[in-house]
């Protein structure tokens, strides 16, 4: 990793860039008259400041091909169409660029960060900014630090831990994977005494972090660190403070944005300018999982062994994965309105059909495609046009669902076994129109079964699998692949090892 001094720079560059308020805040603002004297003098400086490290994640390959792929295509539920179908053996090449991307963009972020954490000190030091607006975004800053090296360690292992701003080359050996989730551990303690919870947050800061998030991803990192009755206390601290949705489907649906479930999401824009190029909300996860029969897409389609791995009644299923002959189970999705079934299939409303089920113009998808990245029911982008490529809708990083989850397990590790089946058998199952697992079921193999058909297509399943430990055989039971030794973890980018001499390649690559 070679940091460059720019990065500082560009930090303060865009803490001018963008505006104040939740999905606002990713709008672009004219910066032509910003110069050094005006930068910092008001309250709201500060605020723009912050935006620019949430501003990180506003990057379609970042969003996609770095964080899904790496949460989705590992845990052998998605393949990919195209070039990209090394995932498959386990043979990710290291100069694949979008684990550049995400080397690049983490650090970036990191870097806005550790910028801004001194900035706003001297802020409220000067009087410029009060002890709660400093103390709330001086929090978000460090919980945001926190997730891009969670994200980073749960991809790649270890990472070099930067924790303020880099003076020289950057040109620093990686920490192990403990020390960096040791190091999220604290710096969610940090943002989590300083931030508010979300219901004090008020509407005008819908979005941003808040305690509850702090205290979600800090447990997670305890549980990488096998601290498994720390977790449980940290997750304790999230009961009354968020609820499943009573239906699953309703988690992910376009109207239901920043809703009762979801502890962290990145707000993406609706209307902004996201033509290709275009750095900021830049996001096409709808067109690009949805069959090539709808959006000229279709690059990333389902295992069908994911479809047939559902319980019958479970009412995750379809809300999950849609196989040929499926008609969308969201309200506001119907098959029949977009332009191009109606052109080509005379406005049928399933995915495909049996006889016929929808593999692309040269049948080598798999007729299966997610559900949960298809909601934006236009797939509507800067032009109003509804076969645009681009949306808004946001995406969930963090819910309680995942949490619920986690919280079962560490419970299980701990000793308190009955606690554990209680949330598993009498929560995650009965939501989901289940009774209780066999008897005869152990508890991992349930709880892996459980973290696949809560969270498949979302932003965590392979992450928690290797957490578990149980991954390995969790892909031969399921899939019949041998993952080749230290394949699980992805390779540290060839351009990272190029720039810097102390970095050493993850085993196997």
């Amino acid at each position: 990793m070679k940091f460059r001094k720019s990065i500082y720079v560009l930090t303060l560059g865009l803490a001018m860039l963008l505006p104040l308020s939740c999905k606002d805040f990713l709008d672009e603002m004219d910066s032509r008259s910003v110069s050094e004297d005006s930068l910092f003098k008001k309250p709201e400086d500060g605020v723009r400041l912050v935006n620019a490290i949430y501003d990180t994640f506003h990057d379609g390959d970042y969003m996609n091909k770095s964080l899904w792929y790496s949460a989705n295509f590992l845990s052998q539920d998605f393949h990919n169409y195209g070039a990209d179908v090394f995932f498959e053996t386990y043979e990710v090449p290291a100069n694949f660029d979008p684990l550049n991307i995400a080397w690049r963009r983490s650090y970036q972020g990191i870097a806005r960060a550790n910028s801004a954490i001194p900035i706003i000190a001297k802020m409220q030091e000067e009087g410029i900014m009060d002890e709660a607006l400093a103390n709330r975004l001086t929090g978000e800053a460090y919980f945001l630090r926190g997730v891009f090296y969670y994200y980073m360690a749960s991809m790649f292992g270890g990472v070099p831990l930067e924790l303020q701003t880099v003076i020289d080359e950057g040109r620093h050996p990686r920490n192990t994977q403990d020390e960096v989730f040791v190091q999220v551990v604290a710096d969610m303690e940090t943002a989590a005494n300083l931030l508010p919870w979300k219901e004090n947050l008020g509407a005008e800061n819908l979005g941003r972090a808040t305690k509850g998030a702090a205290i979600a991803y800090k447990g997670s990192a305890q549980m990488w660190l096998k601290q498994y009755a720390e977790a449980v206390t940290t997750f304790d601290q999230l009961e009354g403070k968020y609820q499943l949705e009573q239906n699953f489907l309703d988690i992910h649906e376009y109207s239901n944005q920043n809703n009762e479930e979801s502890i962290f999401e990145v707000q993406l824009l609706e209307g902004a300018d996201q033509s290709w190029g275009h750095a900021n909300e830049t996001i096409w996860f709808s067109s690009f999982h949805m069959p090539e029969e709808v959006s000229n897409f279709g690059y990333s389609y389902a295992d069908p062994k994911l479809y047939t791995s559902f319980e019958a009644g479970d009412e995750r299923k379809l809300a999950t994965v849609l196989g040929p002959g499926d008609e969308h189970p969201s309200p506001a999705i119907e098959i029949e309105n977009y332009p191009k079934v109606q052109e080509q299939f005379g406005g049928i409303n399933t995915v495909g059909t049996v006889a016929k089920p929808w593999k692309g113009t040269d049948g080598l998808r798999s007729g299966y495609y997610s559900a949960k990245t298809w909601r934006d029911p236009n797939v509507r982008g800067s032009t109003g046009n509804p076969q645009t490529i681009f949306g808004g809708q946001n995406v969930i990083m963090m819910r309680y669902g995942e949490v619920l989850l986690s919280k079962a397990e560490a419970l299980f590790k701990s000793g308190d076994e009955a606690a554990a089946w209680d949330i598993l058998n009498n929560v995650i199952r009965d939501r989901a129109g289940l009774g209780p697992v066999p008897a005869s079921t152990s508890f991992m193999d349930a709880i892996i079964k459980e973290y696949r058909h809560e969270l498949s297509g979302e932003m965590s399943l392979w992450h928690l699998l290797r957490r578990t430990g149980e991954h390995i055989n969790y892909v031969k039971n399921e899939f019949g692949i041998a993952i080749p030794n230290g394949k699980d973890l992805l390779p540290i980018p060839q351009e990272v090892i190029l720039n810097n001499s102390t970095i050493i390649q993850n085993p196997g690559y």
